[in-house]
């Protein structure tokens, strides 16, 4: 039981260090692959090859032999334990990784790709559904036009990935093709058009990215709109065809988890 809770530690508790530090690294590269794979099947075969790996050296284990420091019952556990907490911390005010669940973020994001978000200095400290405090973006500076991030839905509370095109003040003006920003245009290229679709470049602030329009949208989401202070405005890139604040209004700075800076393909 103790291989299936604590997997590779379980090797410390019975002396040999050198077999849990081979499991160990599987372990790292297990995570890695169900990540990058979501699949689920390495972890799983670990959890399961561990204990029996275990068993099977227990029934061969020589009780004359020295034990380390660390094959303690409560010494493993606490190794374990204290990795788990790192790997929390570390997601909880690094790094986490994200799936995208939709396609509102075509053609930059398909449904089903992996992101990495960086959420330090976004002031959103919660991973694994522990939060430990949501005091809002403390760096302002780190919320640039055009970039894509992740926050909690306003209402449902679950994590949504879009770009911010709307900062604390400004007014934004929506029409079936274009977005102005404070009476001034967003910049657009068309780059191909057929009759189902038309994909353009549009560029916000000093960032440059793909959006996509229905040739004949059945009910486009215009109109103006004002951001508040400390609020902030998320659009996605599949205009037509994306729930975001043109529908249910801009995002608290306190519910900015971090800003999408790594896609795995």
């Amino acid at each position: 039981m103790l291989g299936v809770v604590v997997q590779p530690f379980v090797f410390l508790y019975i002396n040999r260090p050198r077999i849990f530090a081979v499991y160990l690294l599987l372990a790292l590269c297990a995570l890695a692959a169900d990540f990058y794979w979501t699949v689920g099947y390495f972890n799983l075969l670990l959890s399961v090859l561990c204990p029996l790996h275990a068993w099977w050296l227990i029934r061969r284990y020589d009780r004359r032999q020295v034990r380390g420091w660390y094959a303690r019952w409560w010494v493993s556990l606490g190794l374990y334990l204290c990795l788990v907490m790192s790997i929390f911390a570390f997601r909880s005010f690094l790094y986490e990784p994200f799936t995208v669940p939709s396609a509102s973020m075509n053609p930059t994001l398909e449904a089903g790709d992996r992101i990495v978000v960086r959420k330090l200095g976004f002031g959103h400290y919660a991973s694994l559904g522990l939060n430990l405090g949501t005091p809002g973006v403390t760096d302002p500076q780190q919320m640039h036009r055009g970039e894509v991030y992740v926050f909690l839905h306003p209402e449902l509370n679950v994590p949504y990935v879009k770009r911010l095109l709307g900062l604390p003040g400004d007014r934004l003006e929506f029409t079936e093709r274009t977005v102005l920003v404070n009476g001034q245009a967003l910049a657009v290229q068309s780059d191909m058009q057929d009759e189902q679709q038309q994909l353009l470049t549009e560029t916000a602030g000093a960032v440059s990215y793909h959006i996509r329009h229905m040739s004949q949208p059945v009910s486009p989401a215009t109109g103006t709109f004002v951001v508040p202070e400390g609020q902030y405005f998320f659009v996605g890139d599949n205009r037509d065809d994306s729930s975001d604040s043109r529908h249910w209004g801009p995002v608290s700075s306190e519910n900015i988890i971090g800003e999408v800076v790594w896609v795995i393909d």
